[in-house]
């Protein structure tokens, strides 16, 4: 166990005038070091400061000395959990479909021109097909009259009670891994395994998905969304897609090509997976996390 005891004054200033300071105060940490920002946030909450501006952090150093109290952990429990795939330039996320380009429109030196000397900025420019990444699917997508990104309402993407479905390791995921669940009006994630094949050849082929009769399960369970972090929710060997149909038709929206569903809970979370809002596009990457708080 670590015996590091951070040292140092403070002053805060309030937003609505007036502040405090403190000197030598000394807390246990559970690490050799931690950040200003770190121990800002631990003071401001451990004293239920509110209307709090600026914090300055002075004279910090670190001892060795026998904990005192419970330690301030700098790597505190995380209540955000990432769920998306990063995209990069030349991904390719379903074979057939092109790689995004990912370049300057206008580069740092170029916009030198623009500005006065010492100031410089970047306009990235990006080529892609929506299915890129770790993305959403509408009604749109699947059907000409379906709900496109525009017309989903907020409600549906962000924010929603979710439930964590453990088919690790299977292929062919039923209607029996659903049953006796808490579904109705969830956001459904099923754990596969199957993001650790991501980036490689293993991810496209064989991959897990849901039947047609868990699909209908989860219609008739009517719940929000379902998402996999798999290469497909429906099986790519033939040329239906019933998953995608039974669900996308009753508006239930799904998330593909996810990651890091192993370190959710059973349930007891939020979820939030939110596109931005393009009129006659009904599939586009997302940045999915999981709010454990």
């Amino acid at each position: 166990m670590s015996n590091k005891r951070v040292v140092f004054d403070f002053k805060i200033t309030f937003t609505n005038g007036g502040g405090i300071q403190g000197q030598d105060f000394r807390l246990d940490i559970d690490g050799d070091t931690i950040a200003d920002k770190e121990l800002a946030d631990y003071i401001v909450n451990d004293m239920q400061l509110l209307m709090v501006g600026k914090v300055d952090i002075i004279n910090k150093h670190y001892i060795t000395e026998a904990h005192k109290r419970q330690s301030v952990n700098i790597k505190a429990d995380e209540k955000l959990i990432d769920l998306s795939h990063t995209i990069f330039d030349g991904l390719i996320t379903y074979k057939g479909l092109p790689a995004p380009i990912i370049c300057d429109y206008l580069s740092r030196e170029q916009s030198k021109a623009n500005y006065e000397e010492g100031t410089e900025f970047q306009i990235g420019k990006i080529t892609m097909v929506t299915n890129t990444g770790t993305y959403i699917d509408c009604p749109f997508h699947r059907f000409e009259h379906g709900k496109d990104l525009s017309e989903v309402t907020l409600e549906q993407f962000a924010d929603l009670d979710a439930i964590t479905i453990n088919a690790k390791d299977a292929i062919e995921i039923g209607k029996e891994y659903f049953v006796g669940k808490e579904l109705r009006n969830k956001a459904v994630l099923v754990f596969t395994n199957w993001a650790k094949h991501w980036n490689t050849e293993l991810y496209f082929e064989n991959h897990p998905y849901l039947t047609e009769e868990a699909a209908l399960y989860l219609k008739e369970c009517q719940v929000k969304l379902v998402g996999i972090d798999s290469h497909n929710i429906d099986d790519t060997r033939g040329k239906t897609r019933p998953v995608h149909t039974t669900l996308l038709g009753a508006e239930i929206l799904i998330t593909e090509h996810m990651c890091n569903l192993d370190k959710l809970p059973e349930s007891g979370y939020k979820f939030n997976a939110v596109p931005p809002k393009f009129k006659g596009a009904g599939t586009f990457p997302v940045r999915a996390y999981a709010n454990l708080g």
